[in-house]
């Protein structure tokens, strides 16, 4: 009995994404959890239960998602010398909501003036990002290319923020509200821990 295209064709992008996740697992914080819903899915999927097989495995990417997420958050720098800083905040929203993406951000403050870092990554804004900063469209856009640092980064002036992109897959985002003189905003940018971002993205 032959076996139907469109079922083969699932039965290999399961086994695939199956293999993928059990390869990331091993390295993950929450390596037991994903492992135990990635052995679930291959469970349903031998007992041709394809729902629970897909459940199980949106459920170990989820997870895989989250603890990207808490390790991003690590990289947020500490507040500088006068400053404070709320706790770091992490966001993992799969590819089904908004077109997915992984984001980590803090707000640092100085009496009135108010600095938020952001790092984001897995995005379907890096695409558009990497066409704009420091391309042709940056200047259409209103965006202004600055090299800080050795880094290039694209100066944003209506919401006062410097952009870069990290390894072509994490954009780093520092913006500073309408009090923040700019050379304290660049201050920040050579807070960060460049290497870690570049790392995070491989």
């Amino acid at each position: 009995m032959r076996v139907p295209r469109l079922c083969w064709r699932r039965s290999v992008r399961f086994c695939r994404v199956a293999m993928l996740l059990i390869g990331v697992a091993t390295h993950a914080a929450r390596a037991d959890e994903v492992t135990e819903q990635i052995n679930e899915a291959l469970e349903a999927y031998r007992n041709h239960d394809m729902q629970s097989a897909v459940a199980a495995l949106d459920a170990a990417a989820n997870l895989l998602r989250q603890g990207r997420a808490e390790g991003m958050k690590k990289l947020l720098p500490a507040p500088p010398a006068g400053w404070t800083a709320d706790p770091p905040e992490s966001t993992a929203v799969s590819v089904a909501m908004l077109g997915g993406g992984i984001t980590a951000n803090r707000s640092y403050h100085n009496g009135i003036q108010q600095v938020e870092v952001q790092i984001v990554t897995d995005s379907p804004m890096l695409q558009g990002l990497a066409a704009l900063v420091g391309g042709p469209l940056g200047t259409i856009g209103g965006l202004k290319t600055v090299v800080i640092g050795g880094r290039r980064f694209s100066y944003i002036e209506n919401d006062h923020s410097y952009v870069t992109l990290v390894a072509d897959k994490v954009i780093v985002k520092i913006t500073g509200n309408a009090d923040t003189p700019d050379p304290t905003l660049r201050s920040f940018i050579g807070l960060f821990d460049y290497p870690g971002v570049e790392k995070l993205a491989h």
